[in-house]
């Protein structure tokens, strides 16, 4: 049985890392997550904030030429991470990631 692609439901063969349709990375059986890419809001993220139903904002790090970084409380492993966000005419461009 092979590994369906939790972003786009293709049948990947059971020893892939990564979907070979979409190229997102493949959840093993031993339940490693998965990253995912999601667009970048429009508006302001502020202290308290919460993005994608998972991560609190806590403070914007570094604003740069590709994004922000921002440092946030991962509600689903209970502990602080650090979460770019890569401005939306970056991410839509492949050519430069």
């Amino acid at each position: 049985m092979g590994m369906k692609c939790p972003k786009c439901h293709f049948d990947n063969p059971s020893d892939s890392k990564f979907c070979k349709e979409c190229g997102t990375q493949l959840i093993p059986k031993e339940g490693f997550p998965v990253k995912e890419t999601l667009e970048t809001p429009t508006e302001e993220l502020t202290r308290g904030t919460t993005f994608a139903g998972r991560y609190e904002i806590i403070e914007e790090l570094v604003k740069g030429g590709m994004g922000k970084v921002y440092r946030v409380l991962d509600k689903q492993l209970k502990e602080q991470v650090a979460l770019k966000l890569i401005k939306p005419e970056i991410a839509s461009d492949k050519k430069k990631l």
